[in-house]
């Protein structure tokens, strides 16, 4: 077996990751790929109705987002997230079909024809108005004691958390534009939480779309990022200031039941992807991982790829997994669910929505 060096695969997959995506992921990726980076389509891992957009250099680099999954940088990260695997076995699978490698396991495509693709990057006049958008969303949002915000109290409750420890790093907007691909769907509450890059700058608003009465709004993606066109890597919503030790998770609600569980300070990654990617800043000693846990091992293969990073980085690391196994009719078990198992237990009476 000839050695396999990550930036020799990386040269000869530039300009052809449409035909290595679309082989290695399937037929929905070709359907994204058709559709272009302006327009959205069904996300190739986890399917719905049009919450995925590849970028505009997708054929150099593989780059994609979806509302759900977050954002993958290049094709490596994607392949990573849709099947599970390390780095090193996504590189193996790109390199074997490229025929870079001697592997009798895998069919050898040939090689498809590099494209040239002029490079139209989001231009400063458009970053500036999408940061525009960002602040004056968030100017108008509503904390949890003003008049107003009732319909994310009643969110908090109907998830089993404590609405009294909600963090002022999430308000709600009494009515906001739900779209789908570019068309007016509704208006709805949202909740909103600001993302901030590791130099603590806010680059995206994360939405939660709700109903008056506290549940997820009825529509296809609920929860939604409006990003300003700069790279989420190592991005996390910084719902409480660090200490020493720092617990990170993927979802808002994990956080926020691991808060009300521990009393630690804790980030939300939004997703799996982000997750091993995150940025821990200095004066944090320890970092504790909440990791989801799910049937297809994306959650844990995630949370022990991040503790691989921190490791190198000499912070000291724990894994925290949900010990219970999970339900029949669920793809996955998260924090938030044995806050409410304890929860229920010590009140059966409690109901939650």
């Amino acid at each position: 077996m000839k050695q396999i060096r990550f930036k020799d695969v990386k040269a000869v997959a530039q300009g052809r990751w449409g035909s290595i995506l679309s082989s290695l992921v399937g037929p929905m990726m070709e359907d994204a790929i058709e559709r272009g980076s302006r327009r959205h389509s069904p996300c190739p891992i986890h399917g719905g109705t049009r919450p995925f957009r590849i970028f505009k250099d997708f054929e150099d680099t593989g780059g994609c987002i979806c509302s759900q999954c977050g954002a993958f940088s290049d094709g490596f990260a994607l392949l990573n997230e849709a099947h599970g695997w390390d780095s090193s076995v996504a590189l193996k699978e790109v390199a074997t079909y490229l025929g870079l490698t001697d592997s009798k396991t895998h069919t050898k495509a040939p090689l498809p024809p590099r494209i040239l693709i002029k490079k139209t990057e989001t231009t400063d006049e458009e970053i500036q108005q999408r940061t525009k958008r960002t602040q004056e969303l968030w100017r108008q949002g509503l904390s949890m004691n003003e008049s107003g915000s009732e319909p994310m109290a009643r969110y908090m409750y109907n998830r089993g958390l404590d609405m009294a420890r909600t963090p002022p790093t999430l308000k709600m907007i009494l009515s906001h534009g739900y779209y789908d691909e570019g068309k007016f769907i509704a208006n709805y509450s949202a909740m909103l939480a600001p993302v901030l890059n590791p130099q603590g700058h806010c680059i995206a608003l994360h939405r939660t779309y709700l109903t008056f009465q506290g549940l997820k709004a009825p529509v296809e993606s609920p929860k939604k990022l409006y990003t300003q066109g700069k790279t989420l890597r190592g991005a996390a919503i910084r719902l409480f200031p660090a200490t020493n030790i720092l617990g990170v998770c993927e979802g808002i609600e994990t956080a926020l039941a691991v808060n009300q569980m521990t009393g630690m300070p804790v980030w939300a990654c939004i997703s799996a992807n982000l997750l091993r990617q995150v940025d821990i800043p200095e004066g944090v000693e320890t970092v504790v991982i909440w990791a989801d846990k799910d049937r297809s091992r994306a959650g844990q293969k995630a949370a022990t790829q991040l503790a691989e990073k921190l490791y190198e980085e000499g912070f000291e690391v724990v894994i925290k997994l949900p010990e219970i196994d999970i339900p029949a009719h669920k793809k996955s078990i998260d924090w938030l669910d044995i806050s409410n198992a304890q929860q229920t237990h010590k009140n059966p009476l409690r109901k939650i929505a």
